[in-house]
């Protein structure tokens, strides 16, 4: 998907503020190891793509951008709770449709970090990202009230694949909870699939592998205690016309233990696409 933004000032070298017609504010990362979008709405990286690389985030071509509902595609993240609020807040939380403050830009010759801030209420989450040849992601939730509170986190990656009925995933678990049939299966962490799927791991494995025709996609999860796995298959959303062309794996913090006063908890991603069998036999060559 081509966003048509308008310039509004440099960052850094590699790194400029961008606007849309509706006034959102996204930052445009061209840097020799990787380019990049993110929307200051939901602090959400929306592309990403290393140099050489196909791109790695999935990005719906009807996503509305005009503030009213959350971007569909990229790296949302789901906080301080994961589906449906007891109070009826929005699904998966505050974070998705915030405007996130920009902290620090930094950048060397290797890529570039950014680091955002959102507040919702007594609870702080900060968000770090380092992009060039690979991507991590590392989000730190931070209870600034004096009470203790429960807390969910979810980064909600859409992953860009050829076909999604063609993917082989490894690494995820041994059992999970599916969502769609209410039911909890346990058996191979290898598998392939036919959407729709929505899945909740609950032993989660810490490398994930994800085989998707022309590249392979392996996922670095840190202090994670379950992996997400959906596609809504053909029952699509409004803001989205096909959904053959990603699958979600999403590293998540669902069960932890109840933040107290001044505590911080954290969650990472790292993503890289590894070489491909004909480069390395290129490279051996």
């Amino acid at each position: 998907m081509t966003l048509s933004l308008t310039p509004q000032r440099s960052l850094s070298p590699c790194c400029r503020l961008m606007k849309n017609a509706a006034g959102l504010e996204f930052i445009r990362i061209e840097h020799p190891r990787a380019r990049a979008l993110l929307s200051l709405l939901g602090g959400q990286l929306l592309q990403y793509r290393p140099a050489g690389r196909p791109e790695l985030l999935w990005l719906s071509g009807q996503a509305v951008l005009d503030g009213s509902k959350p971007i569909r595609g990229g790296i949302p993240l789901c906080w301080p709770w994961f589906g449906k609020a007891s109070d009826q807040g929005p699904q998966h939380g505050t974070a998705r449709l915030g405007h996130w403050q920009l902290e620090q830009v930094e950048e060397d010759e290797h890529g570039v970090t950014l680091a955002l801030l959102f507040r919702d209420g007594a609870l702080q989450l900060r968000q770090r990202l380092r992009l060039g040849s690979t991507l991590t992601v590392e989000a730190t939730t931070t209870n600034l009230g004096v009470e203790a509170a429960r807390v969910q986190l979810a980064l909600h990656s859409y992953f860009a694949v050829p076909r999604v009925a063609d993917c082989r995933i490894e690494g995820l678990g041994p059992d999970y909870r599916d969502s769609l049939k209410d039911c909890h299966v346990s058996g191979d962490d290898r598998c392939r699939f036919t959407p729709p799927f929505d899945r909740i791991y609950t032993a989660p494995r810490s490398d994930t592998l994800l085989h998707a025709g022309d590249r392979v996609i392996r996922l670095e999860h840190k202090a994670h205690d379950s992996l997400v796995l959906w596609n809504p298959g053909p029952a699509l959303p409004a803001d989205m016309t096909d959904a053959a062309g990603f699958v979600c794996v999403e590293s998540a913090r669902l069960r932890g233990p109840l933040l107290l006063p001044g505590q911080s908890t954290s969650l990472a991603l790292h993503c890289r696409f590894e070489p491909l069998e004909s480069e390395l036999v290129s490279a051996a060559g």
